[in-house]
């Protein structure tokens, strides 16, 4: 008998399916259930696709070096992740978005509630390195001097702000936010784009090759993700289970994940998708993205246009052709 995944392989290779690695941007959990809906219910195998998820977290290939080395066709990332990417040199574009509203906030307790930028000053917050300069050049614009903030580095846990030794820490609320209610910590949270960070989340990519190349697929690979999301956010409580039993990390906790599976309907179906359809994606945010790296003098004046970080083609397309 062969291994499971040489059969997996052996099948798709005998059915004459065309194979997608995705990279995916975390460990296997309910903020990516539409994919594993997809596989559950045959969206992928109807499209003559062989869909493979690789996990991603903590010691985990980046988006950048999966996508941008070949051992991944697509990954997941944000707006701003897509922008670095090519100023780094690797020729990332964005192909649609699953969460429409990010989930990245800044958590406080809600006795001690950091609301808005005012809040701020004087205080101590835990925040990834890369988001530093986006927080800093929010707080001038509000008048509040980045200096009087203390930033120290974020981890995955967020027992550190629960455990008081830091005033704001920055996570996703579908995430580090269950987390902390499922634990009886009560809390107060203020998302980035509350904030003034404009942005998608779950921003699908890959490379300027691939989507030239490959457009067909992707679009096919697209139709059967929106079928995916459609069935997940139709029925959270059992893809909440489906991720626990079958197709998550071990360890995962049934009532985090009902919790947070539940929740995707306040970041998936709203915004442009609620007009336009799911995983949709819109010029704005990469405009303002790229924008705010000029601004912050990280990006030279017209070096890199929206239509170089994005492309609604493929996302109009699926739509378009959706059964």
């Amino acid at each position: 008998m062969l291994p499971a995944g040489l059969a997996g392989q052996a099948f798709g290779e005998a059915h004459g399916f065309e194979k997608v690695v995705h990279q995916l941007g975390w460990v296997k959990s309910i903020q990516f259930g539409g994919h594993f809906a997809a596989i559950e219910n045959g969206y992928f195998e109807d499209e003559g696709i062989e869909a493979e998820f690789v996990a991603g977290g903590p010691g985990g290939i980046g988006t950048d070096v999966a996508v941008g080395s070949g051992q991944a066709m697509t990954s997941d990332t944000d707006v701003e992740g897509t922008v670095r990417s090519r100023m780094s040199g690797i020729p990332l574009k964005a192909f649609g978005a699953i969460m429409q509203k990010a989930p990245g906030a800044i958590m406080s307790l809600a006795d001690k509630p950091l609301t808005s930028l005012s809040d701020f000053s004087g205080k101590t917050v835990a925040l990834p390195d890369g988001m530093r300069p986006q927080l800093s050049a929010l707080l001038a614009t509000a008048d509040v001097d980045p200096d009087s903030v203390t930033f120290v580095p974020v981890g995955t846990d967020p027992g550190i702000l629960a455990a008081g030794q830091v005033d704001g820490y920055y996570g996703w609320a579908t995430n580090q936010g269950v987390m902390l209610q499922t634990r009886g910590v009560d809390i107060e949270i203020a998302y980035m784009n509350d904030l003034g960070v404009p942005g998608y989340a779950g921003v699908l990519v890959a490379t300027d090759e691939t989507i030239a190349e490959k457009s067909d697929l992707l679009t096919a690979w697209l139709r059967a993700e929106i079928k995916g999301w459609q069935w997940h956010l139709a029925n959270p409580e059992e893809m909440a289970v489906l991720m626990v039993e079958k197709y998550g990390q071990r360890g995962l906790d049934l009532e985090a994940q009902t919790l947070e599976s539940k929740m995707m309907a306040d970041f998936v179906p709203v915004g442009d998708a609620a007009e336009n359809g799911l995983l949709w994606i819109e010029p704005a945010p990469f405009e303002a993205a790229i924008a705010f790296n000029v601004a912050a003098g990280e990006l030279e004046e017209g070096a890199m246009s929206t239509s170089d970080a994005m492309t609604q083609d493929l996302i109009a397309a699926a739509h378009a052709t959706l059964g």
